[in-house]
């Protein structure tokens, strides 16, 4: 029984993908069955080559903060911004902004398309009662908006007006506008 999501992390420097499981089960003894068990499903059947380790298998229990701790688990399929140094991402003084590397993510996506990233097993949660259809009704006093890359911002064309007024902080103007379209 237990909660399971699927990541994929791009390793810019050594150009490879790791696709892995984030597990929330009941106790030590589960995850430890569950360890044992994927090496040894992982080991290659017809070459024998293994394509998982000991090296890269891991548990912990839930920390006092129960939320963060799913927060992590669920949290996405793939990170959009990678540290370009993994190893040494918080150790460098001349440290590397992280950058999106936009046909890794594409080929992430690609892979992990019609698969379920976040899934629970060995339960049934409780039916949720139906809900009502909403009343639909036309609007005839409405605004166009049109999204203006320029601005950041959604902007009706007639007038000019802005809908938001966000304006992004300087690092992520600077991330979006150094996307790798070279590496995947």
């Amino acid at each position: 029984m237990g909660i399971k999501s699927l990541e994929c992390n791009f390793n810019p420097k050594a150009q490879t993908y790791n696709p892995h499981l984030h597990l929330i089960v009941p106790d030590k003894e589960t995850a430890i069955i569950f360890i044992v068990e994927w090496q040894r499903y992982m080991k290659g059947k017809k070459t024998g080559k293994k394509y998982t380790g000991a090296w890269g298998q891991h548990y912990r229990p839930i920390k006092k903060d129960r939320v963060k701790d799913l927060i992590e688990t669920i949290k996405y399929g793939s990170k959009i911004f990678t540290e370009p140094d993994v190893k040494n991402k918080s150790k460098s003084k001349n440290k590397i902004p992280p950058t999106i590397y936009a046909n890794a993510l594409d080929n992430i996506f690609a892979a992990m398309k019609g698969k379920r990233l976040f899934d629970r097993f060995g339960f049934d949660l409780p039916k949720q009662p139906k809900k009502s259809k909403a009343n639909a009704q036309f609007l005839t006093n409405y605004k166009e908006w049109a999204y203006d890359i320029t601005v950041n911002d959604w902007m009706n064309p007639q007038t000019g007006e802005l809908l938001t007024g966000y304006v992004p902080p300087a690092q992520l103007s600077y991330l979006l506008n150094t996307i790798d379209t070279d590496l995947e």
